[in-house]
């Protein structure tokens, strides 16, 4: 028997927003400091859960969930082939379709909206489509820009990070369907505070420091302060660590590229997969299962979560997962809103049938709903 969500988030009234935050405009997005920290809690939350699952799962049988409906899309050339056709300028859904063109799903592979914000409610702070293969043991993880515009008809709010705070998590998946052509079978709303209270929880983790690190951001709250070398860090430190970018200075630190912090970011993850699977962590199940639902709002069952744990096991972490930020422009104005991140239309294409379609044909922009600015701030 199917056992229930272990949290559900209600959808409020819909209502108006601002449009958010100003931000300077950048060619090619530059991504907040959050972002990796969020990727690096997900993984890690997500898999203390599957630690649980794997010790529940002789209780069940188990089987595979089923997958989201796919959606009919526009009609491909007869010859099955996908066109690099622009969608039209008018604003609306995409085209509808059938035919040689409908979309199939493929078996074994699923999609996973990842939120991560400070506060259950209010903007997203971070966007990512994750998609498991459970066949090839292949997972693709693309960051979403919390700016991205997107064509919605219940508000002039024209970046997508706004339906969190509108419509919660099940109005985001929408729109990222409507806007990438890809479906989202589940989603996981996380809580930053819950990344401290995991590695925590786990007894801290070991890292090598590659620089000295001094930063200070009073507006944050956020004081980093490392000195090179072996650390054992608890969960605030951790935090701290693989936020940092550069030191309190005009230019990004010369000793510390972004080479040597994915490579920190990387350490601080593989030591926390490698704690959260040992067999010690078995006896964590209970403090895994307090931290995921204090910090962690998902629509998966935990019949499903169980599925997932004995699949998830099996994923070599250093091999098989691939990642990717999609590209754009930041200075767009857009509806009501400013400083909108307007998507690279190639790269998105690109990006988006390499790491998350699940579906049996390559996606095309027909498939997508990709806004164009209204205008732009500066000429480049």
């Amino acid at each position: 028997m199917e056992g229930p969500p272990l949290a559900q988030t209600q959808i409020p009234n819909r209502r108006s927003s601002s449009g958010g935050r100003r931000q300077q405009p950048v060619k090619r997005y530059k991504r907040r400091r959050r972002g990796a920290l969020w990727a690096l809690y997900t993984f890690v939350a997500v898999l203390a859960v599957l630690v649980v699952g794997a010790y529940a799962a002789g209780t069940f049988f188990i089987t595979p969930p089923p997958v989201k409906e796919a959606r009919a899309q526009v009609t491909a050339p007869a010859d099955g082939k996908a066109e690099k056709e622009e969608q039209p300028e008018d604003e609306g859904e995409a085209p509808q379709v059938a035919g040689n063109g409908a979309l199939k799903r493929k078996e074994g592979v699923y999609n996973f909206l990842l939120l991560g914000s400070d506060k259950g409610g209010g903007n997203a702070d971070t966007i990512i489509v994750a998609s498991y293969d459970t066949k090839s043991q292949k997972v693709g993880v693309l960051s979403v820009p919390r700016d991205t515009m997107v064509d919605r008809d219940w508000s002039r709010n024209g970046k997508i990070n706004a339906a969190l705070g509108h419509g919660g998590p099940e109005l985001l998946a929408e729109e990222i369907t409507k806007t990438l052509g890809v479906p989202i079978d589940y989603y996981f709303h996380i809580n930053l505070q819950g990344f401290v209270a995991l590695v925590d929880e786990l007894g801290g983790v070991d890292v090598d420091i590659p620089v000295d690190m001094n930063y200070d951001d009073p507006y944050q709250n956020l004081h980093i302060h490392f000195k090179k070398g072996p650390q054992h860090l608890d969960g605030q430190a951790a935090m701290e660590a693989v936020r940092y970018r550069h030191d309190n200075k005009t230019t990004v630190n010369s000793n510390y590229s972004d080479l040597d912090r994915t490579k920190l970011q990387q350490q601080v993850l593989t030591g926390l997969a490698d704690k959260v699977i040992s067999w010690g962590s078995i006896t964590k199940v209970q403090s895994f299962l307090n931290i995921f639902n204090t910090y962690v709002k998902t629509d998966m069952g935990l019949k499903d979560m169980i599925y997932f744990a004995t699949q998830g096991m099996k994923l070599n972490t250093s091999s098989g997962v691939s990642s990717a930020t999609l590209e754009g422009r930041g200075d767009a104005y857009y509806r009501a809103s400013a400083w909108c991140m307007e998507l690279n239309r190639e790269s998105t294409v690109k990006l988006v049938n390499e790491l998350v379609n699940p579906y049996t044909r390559d996606l095309t922009l027909k498939d997508m709903n990709l806004p164009r600015a209204e205008r732009y701030y500066f000429n480049y």
